[in-house]
């Protein structure tokens, strides 16, 4: 007998890094679900391996909702297929009672605990920051829900952005109770212990096993001592890129912020996909005769508008030669969602955050700031608005209104290719809308997407779409190891202005962040390229 391991360590990644650089080679190591997709579906069809051992490290940090979803499912697919599933932590947090739950045998260091506390989400406000260092912010949007730029126009959630906040976690751990009581976790244990852990509860592992939540404490060395002496013996598990006999259907992954141009990696934003460099893989998948049909996987909270147009253009033309379908990860909203409004089935599950049809553009002034710091401004113009938007200056009436007409109609143009798409009016449209952001439940039940499921379903629409039961299931896009090594200009290097990470300007100047109380002196101009990383730019976001 065999068994095979499966390790959840790391930040959760659809798949592996989309800029190149020597970076990547010795960056920590990550979740991927290209590779856990493969290595499930290897497992569940080798006749050697009969037990699965899922070892949770101290390290692994999924987001939560739908990325916890689309891994318990593949943990469920596997005690489908009969293996013996053992769940294996130290200690078990939230996200571990929700992947256990699908697992045959849950197991638990004897000194660790057992709590499941709910989901809490913190926000820093910069308004009180940027008055204090005479830093002019101005946010012109549309939709009250909209609440991208509220940490710089605002010193707290406002009730809007309060109300669908709420509504998100809420929601979650409701999902997450579902996930739970489908387990054989409420046969055993009390139907009262769920809320007494959310009412701040925690078991320690030997009362954690007398009430059920838990089969069995032993530490991860005895475990897999413990199958050497029965014979068991360990089965890697190769993994190729690719998965399955049959016509090819390619999963296209677009994951990260959304940018004109080549991706790109940016301090503030993390990694950044170019509309350029994403046209590019669309193409290449449109014109490969070998690649039957397209699964698109969006995880990404939107970005410029202009390409998100641009993205959604090319996903047209390659759904009018072969058979798209679009699946939503965790996040696929704003611009994510705007490029998931085509193909023949839109799949979220039932916790992806998505929606937030909306637009938001923010202007910052600094002319107060430099000025303070002994830094004096003259500009010589040509054209007396060609500084339109300068940081160096306040807007003016006109630019104001300039501003707000370009917001209005790119929400315009937002509400009607929504409406476009789903079948639905612009009106309602804009109910669903103001940049309200939907868990992927209520998303089905408005119309917004056709049907809830995981990657796994959408690859099966692919298949059905095929007319075929079998399919070779490949992931990208994927640098080549050639790829990391050739030399790339940081984006900081890249760009004019230059950027700077906001968390790293407040440090500068001594701001109290998260118990950080170093002080090692100001610098404007610091500030001034932390403004400039958002200034301007009209966010699907």
């Amino acid at each position: 007998m065999r068994y095979a391991e499966i390790e959840l360590k790391g930040a959760y990644r659809e798949i592996g890094p989309q800029i190149p650089g020597l970076e990547n080679l010795f960056a920590e190591k990550s979740f991927q679900l290209d590779h856990f997709f493969e290595r499930v579906h290897r497992i569940s069809r080798s006749r050697r391996v009969r037990r699965v051992l899922v070892r949770r490290f101290d390290r692994f940090s999924p987001p939560p909702f739908a990325a916890l979803e689309e891994i318990r499912s593949g943990l469920q697919r596997l005690t489908e297929a009969g293996k013996e599933v053992y769940y294996y932590s130290p200690e078990y947090e939230q996200f571990d009672c929700v992947l256990a739950s699908a697992c045959k045998h849950r197991l638990i260091h004897p000194m660790g605990t057992v709590s499941f506390l709910g989901i809490a989400a913190p926000g820093l406000f910069f308004k009180r920051f940027l008055d204090k260092h005479e830093i002019g912010v101005e946010v012109i949007r549309r939709g009250r829900y909209k609440s991208a730029a509220d940490s710089f126009r605002a010193e707290e959630h406002d009730a809007y952005s309060r109300e669908q906040l709420q509504y998100m976690l809420d929601g979650a751990v409701e999902s997450m109770r579902e996930m739970i009581s489908k387990s054989p976790i409420t046969s055993r244990a009390s139907g009262t212990i769920f809320e007494e852990m959310l009412d701040g509860r925690v078991y320690t592992a030997p009362h954690a096993k007398q009430t059920g939540l838990v089969d069995n404490l032993i530490t991860i060395n005895e475990l897999t001592a413990g199958w050497r002496k029965e014979k068991v013996k360990k089965h890697a598990v190769k993994l190729r890129g690719r998965f399955g006999r049959g016509p090819r259907i390619a999963v296209l992954v677009f994951e990260g912020f959304i940018i004109d141009g080549d991706s790109r990696h940016i301090p503030w934003l993390g990694q950044a996909i170019g509309d350029r460099s994403m046209a590019k893989s669309i193409r290449a998948l449109r014109e490969n005769r070998h690649v039957k049909a397209v699964v698109f996987r969006v995880n990404s909270g939107g970005g410029s508008a202009l390409a998100s147009e641009s993205i959604q253009q090319e996903l047209a033309l390659l759904h009018k030669t072969k058979p798209l379908v679009i699946s939503m990860g965790p996040v696929a909203g704003s611009g994510g969602y705007w490029i998931s409004t085509t193909g023949r089935q839109v799949i979220a599950s039932p916790t992806t955050i998505t929606g937030s049809i909306g637009v938001v553009s923010s202007f910052f002034d600094i002319s107060k700031l430099l000025v303070k710091y002994g830094i004096t401004i003259d500009s010589i113009k040509s054209g007396e608005l060609s500084d339109f938007g300068s940081t160096l200056r306040g807007l003016t009436d006109q630019e104001r209104a300039t501003i707000d007409g370009v917001v209005e109609f790119l929400y315009q143009g937002f509400v009607q290719r929504v409406a476009t798409a789903r079948g639905m009016t612009p009106d309602r449209v804009h109910e669903l809308g103001e940049g309200r952001v939907w868990l992927g439940n209520d998303a089905h039940r408005h119309g917004l997407v056709d049907e809830l499921g995981g990657l796994h379903m959408a690859i099966n629409h692919a298949k059905a779409a095929l007319k075929t039961n079998k399919a070779r299931v490949s992931f990208g896009p994927k640098l080549s190891f050639i790829s990391n090594l050739s030399p790339r200009r940081s984006s900081i290097e890249a760009e004019w202005p230059p950027t700077l990470p906001l968390v790293e300007f407040t440090r500068e100047l001594g701001l109290r962040l998260c118990g950080n109380e170093q002080a090692p002196g100001a610098s404007p101009l610091a500030i001034a390229r932390a403004c400039l990383t958002l200034h301007g730019k009209p966010f699907f976001w």
